[in-house]
């Protein structure tokens, strides 16, 4: 456990040296939220607790210290009970504490490692939705402070990313979330893409909740298709005004063996190739915008193809067509950014955000009946995953397991 301010001033002074990338610039980067943490002045017992966990854990699996390695456990197991006492309804004015809402933020990020995952910890998946739904009781008008803003600007994140998982809208999708967001938060790429691509996973539940036996099916899927396709048009409005901004694209290609801690790890050349950004910034916000045009471009053609279930001699028109090759597109860029994300210019928080873009390439992928591409992803899982991280598990899938699968 720390002794004394100056100790701890250095663990997290060491956790934000291993877990924030140099060049994170955006005052919309959701990753910013650990600063401001770091800079409340008097932390509530339940955040102060909560980052020396994760700083903790963050140096151990580093490391591979095995005697810091419990501390953090110790400290993780008194965040718990420090955000519980927070929780109960005995101290109700705690659930309108900012640093209530981030202490839980950051026990989120602790699930990442496997020293702290669950079934010790409560789920990286109800740490999402508990605060979610703690900032949805309070509503828009109540985060005020640097802290909330930061706070919400992380949550939304994690929203986005377990709303695409499981397929599911968040709150912060709605109307008076969104118009809040705009109001707010400076209008930088980081913020205007996750306004927009916070939206997607309505889009998703929307499509699973059809029912074909309602008399308005038809009507039902065009005002979905309708969306989708408003939603896109932002997408893709998004992605021409970045490359803009930048006088073109902000990453090119190149050899794999231009990444070099990546290709020492993993021997498979499966793609050969990826994908060298401007730096972290770039390369989160266009594995998010891969990410979601993935999922938004697979709902639309679903759609389609229920449509013409429904309408005899319906089909979508040459320009609405959503081809194999416009999906194995996105696919390929999310799997080429893989190789950026291991690299250590990006930090914790890049190998962080490659586990969404491997776990959705996996999926397709499996589904496709791609097996070496399969097997790519199961070795970049258990041969550059070393550092004690791991993927949320949110279902049956685990990533590690795909290295074994046969090759015809």
């Amino acid at each position: 456990m720390p002794g004394g301010a100056m100790n701890r001033t250095m663990l997290w002074g060491g956790f934000m040296h291993l877990y924030i990338p140099s060049d994170c610039k955006l005052q919309g980067d959701h990753v910013n939220f650990f600063k401001r943490c770091i800079d409340t002045p008097t932390p509530h017992p339940a955040l102060l607790n909560s980052l020396d966990a994760l700083s903790l854990v963050q140096l151990g699996s580093t490391n591979n210290d095995r005697r810091v390695l419990p501390e953090a456990c110790q400290a993780y197991s008194r965040a718990l009970g420090s955000l519980h006492q927070a929780l109960s309804p005995e101290t109700d004015q705690s659930r309108s504490d900012d640093q209530v809402l981030a202490a839980i933020m950051v026990l989120k990020v602790c699930e990442f490692f496997t020293e702290l995952a669950s079934p010790r910890g409560i789920g990286w998946g109800d740490h999402v939705r508990g605060v979610q739904q703690l900032i949805a009781v309070r509503g828009p008008e109540s985060l005020k402070t640097d802290l909330a803003l930061g706070i919400f600007a992380h949550a939304r994140h994690s929203a986005l990313c377990h709303g695409l998982i499981t397929r599911k809208a968040s709150y912060f999708a709605q109307p008076s979330w969104r118009a809040f967001g705009q109001r707010v938060l400076v209008q930088d790429e980081s913020s205007v893409i996750h306004d927009i691509a916070v939206q997607v996973p309505g889009i998703l539940e929307q499509h699973d909740n059809l029912d074909p036996q309602h008399e308005s099916y038809t009507s039902h899927i065009d005002a979905l298709l309708t969306d989708a396709a408003a939603l896109e048009q932002e997408m893709r409005t998004w992605q021409s005004n970045s490359h803009k901004s930048t006088l073109g694209p902000p990453y090119h290609l190149r050899p794999v063996a231009d990444f070099p801690t990546f290709a020492a790890l993993c021997s498979d050349r499966t793609f050969a190739t990826a994908h060298m950004f401007r730096g972290f910034t770039a390369a989160y916000l266009y594995a998010t915008y891969w990410v979601c045009m993935y999922f938004l471009r697979s709902t639309v053609r679903a759609l389609h193809v229920a449509r013409a279930s429904a309408v005899t001699g319906w089909g979508p028109g040459p320009s609405q067509l959503v081809e194999e090759e416009e999906m194995t597109g996105y696919i390929v860029d999310l799997c080429q950014c893989i190789p950026y994300f291991c690299e250590p210019a990006t930090a914790t928080a890049g190998c962080i955000e490659s586990f969404l873009p491997m776990r959705t390439a996996a999926q397709y992928f499996l589904d496709c009946g791609m097996r070496m591409q399969v097997r790519w992803v199961g070795n970049v899982r258990r041969s550059v995953f070393n550092k004690g991280l791991a993927p949320p598990r949110l279902d049956r899938m685990k990533l590690s397991d795909l290295s074994d699968i046969a090759v015809d």
